[in-house]
């Protein structure tokens, strides 16, 4: 019995924290422009459509999985991750996920948004590196200007603009920059370089 309370007084005070923390943070305030969630998804949209053009290179129903895929890694950005965040049900979402994801999922509290990132985060490294792996194989076995091509325009997009917009635009001004391991890395390695500076 004393477990049953324990563990409902525990609920309870997760539940009031977490209502503490929706309340308090400025995410509820914040609405972010349309073409900033434009400028987010595109690139990303593109970069989809590069991956299974060279993906198709080699295999037709690879391409058709490929694709497959990419749409289920949304989904499962959404399910796994979104829920947990602060721009959950809020428009402060640089991506617009916070708002996708409350209409399909529910809100949970049981884990960090930093712990759940870093366990799922991986569910999207396909979408880049599958057709990365696939463009070299294709560039060393069948080498045409038209691969090359889009080889050059999918690392672009992939490893420099997207990554770019991401930290220049999409993420720089978060509020909640300091709970994300991908911008927390960022600004480690920008605190380090700095350092390294001043000490040469």
């Amino acid at each position: 019995m004393i477990n049953d309370n324990n563990s409902t007084t525990k609920l309870e005070s997760d539940q009031i924290k977490g209502l503490r923390n929706d309340i308090e943070s400025p995410c509820n305030e914040k609405k972010i422009p349309l073409w900033l969630v434009l400028l987010d998804n595109i690139p990303t949209l593109i970069l989809f459509v590069l991956g299974a053009i060279l993906v198709y290179q080699v295999s037709t129903i690879g391409a058709v999985i490929f694709v497959v895929y990419s749409l289920f890694s949304f989904v499962f950005f959404w399910a796994r991750i979104c829920p947990f965040c602060h721009h959950y049900n809020t428009l402060a979402c640089p991506c617009g996920y916070g708002a996708i994801s409350a209409k399909l999922f529910k809100k949970r509290q049981d884990k960090s948004f930093k712990k759940v990132f870093k366990q799922n985060i991986e569910v999207v490294f396909p979408n880049w590196f599958v057709p990365f792996a696939i463009a070299i194989y294709l560039l060393t076995t069948r080498y045409t200007n038209q691969i090359l091509i889009l080889t050059i325009a999918f690392s672009l997009i992939g490893f420099i603009i997207i990554p770019l917009i991401s930290r220049l635009v999409g993420c720089k001004n978060c509020e909640i920059k300091e709970d994300c391991p991908w911008m927390k890395v960022n600004i480690q390695n920008k605190d380090q370089s700095i350092h390294s500076g001043e000490a040469i």
